[in-house]
């Protein structure tokens, strides 16, 4: 729930459409030649958040995201017959790792605030447990979870009212029976920091639970031939009233069938439907479906390419309204309104429109990695029924020098909003990960991160820099 659906007359001389194109070609030029992953530290932006099927959720097999850099070990893999690096203790057949760290971070502007900047030093302990249990030669059982806490220095009304509980973290179980690979898993999180929602801005947290169960079953049908289907079941319960409409639960069915065309071509469909429930009466429900071809290409033993689009659409049941109170509170154009143009803060648009992921990675040695994504999406609102948003992202990793990885990363992204009063909004952003290994045990880390929006919505711009110095020890 936020202020983007108030209109702001900008570079009137192009159309929203035309200037929207026009800045996502500048957007290319100036990242093209530049690693899809920073630390874990920074979440991923854009990209799809919203799970359940919402979205492309399935990424390459040979994406450079596959390794899930962390700040507890070296980002590289291991090779085939090598030991996990992440597993150094054993309690019978059970390999597990205990790492334990804490971090200072500076943020200038912790309200995502246009006028009203603040900063403050934030300190961060946190925990992480991995453990993985080989129950026989075809059952696996691991779990991760990554807790930390958050005490401000001066505003002390925003230290962690939870605690924190790293998106990443997860209970999955593989089982083999027949020629069928099944996985139930289950994905859950406890989160505060609303920067990675492009949509949001003069807001300082937003608290809210997420947890994702589901099963995934892949049967290889024949060499070449591969099915994988299943079912997700996602819920988001927020705290307090201030974002209380956007708790939902969403059920989704999938299938993904594919066909290995060369060795180095992969082609298939992927397709998913989902029933989206809102908790509150004031937001219309939603079914979504999603469907569109994909090729997965490994175009030599250094570069891959995987491309996905197709159609997305949403259909709403009904008419939602929203908190005219919250509108008036973070934006002077909403006050400015009469109690009868108020009202109109309502939204009964459906979602027709197409879905694309793009992306290419390359590999040239074993020192530097880097790769880029462009992905367009749907996503479900906060005071619209949905935003379109296109991202594009450059990320990379150089270990060239000893014991050290460096993640640049960079990305822009376009959205515009559903209803009456569309936000159109850029952001960009820039960060860096600096991860010394003094030993397999101990790691210290620097990382910068900056934020830029630029909104049509008077008071929904900001800026942000953020620095963070963290020391890690794993047992």
């Amino acid at each position: 729930m936020s202020v983007y659906r108030l209109v702001h007359s900008i570079h009137l001389e192009l159309t929203p459409r035309a200037l929207a194109v026009r800045r996502l070609t500048i957007a290319l030029i100036v990242v093209a030649g530049m690693p899809a992953f920073a630390q874990e530290y920074f979440r991923e932006f854009g990209t799809s958040r919203s799970s359940g099927g919402i979205g492309p959720v399935i990424p390459s097999e040979y994406s450079i995201r596959a390794g899930t850099p962390s700040a507890l070990h070296k980002v590289k893999a291991p090779a085939a017959g090598e030991e996990d690096e992440r597993y150094n203790m054993a309690v019978g057949p059970v390999r597990m790792s205990v790492a334990v760290g804490a971090g200072i971070e500076w943020n200038d502007n912790i309200f995502l605030s246009d006028d009203d900047r603040e900063s403050d030093f934030v300190l961060r302990p946190l925990v992480n447990v991995d453990f993985m249990w080989p129950i026989s030669e075809y059952n696996t059982l691991s779990f991760s979870v990554g807790a930390s806490w958050a005490k401000y220095f001066d505003h002390s009304e925003l230290d962690s009212s939870g605690l924190l509980i790293s998106p990443t973290s997860n209970l999955t179980l593989s089982m083999q029976a027949g020629p069928f690979t099944i996985t139930v898993r289950d994905r859950f999180s406890y989160q505060e920091d609303p920067s990675g929602i492009a949509t949001l801005s003069n807001v300082s947290q937003y608290e809210r639970y997420e947890n994702q169960a589901g099963i995934e079953i892949d049967w290889p049908i024949n060499e070449k031939t591969f099915l994988t289907f299943g079912y997700d079941h996602y819920n988001l319960w927020t705290k307090g009233d201030e974002f209380s409409d956007q708790d939902h639960a969403i059920d989704t069915i999938f299938v993904r069938p594919s066909y290995q065309l060369t060795p180095a071509v992969r082609i298939g469909l992927f397709g998913s439907y989902s029933w989206v429930n809102f908790d509150s009466d004031t937001r219309s429900d939603t079914g979504a479906i999603l469907v569109g071809p994909f090729v997965d290409i490994k175009l030599s033993e250094y570069v891959t390419l995987y491309i996905e689009g197709g159609y997305q659409g949403m259909s709403f049941d009904g008419t939602s309204t929203f908190d005219g109170d919250f509108e008036a509170g973070l934006s002077r154009d909403f006050r400015r309104l009469s109690k009868e143009e108020q009202e109109d803060f309502e939204d009964n648009s459906d979602a027709n429109s197409w879905y694309a992921k793009v992306q290419l990675t390359h590999t040239p040695n074993d020192i530097f990695e880097h790769g880029i994504i462009f992905t367009k999406t749907a996503e479900l609102g906060f005071s619209s029924n949905f935003y379109d948003i296109y991202h594009l992202e450059y990320g990379a990793t150089y270990r060239g020098i000893k014991d050290t990885d460096i993640s640049p990363l960079l990305f822009g992204e376009y959205y515009e909003t559903s209803g009456n009063f569309p936000e159109e909004a850029w952001r960009y952003g820039a960060a860096i990960a600096i991860r010394h290994h003094f030993s397999n045990s101990f790691t210290v880390g620097l990382d910068y991160r900056f934020l830029l929006k630029d909104s049509n919505v008077e008071d929904a711009d900001y800026y942000q820099n953020l620095v963070f110095l963290s020391a890690y020890y794993r047992f």
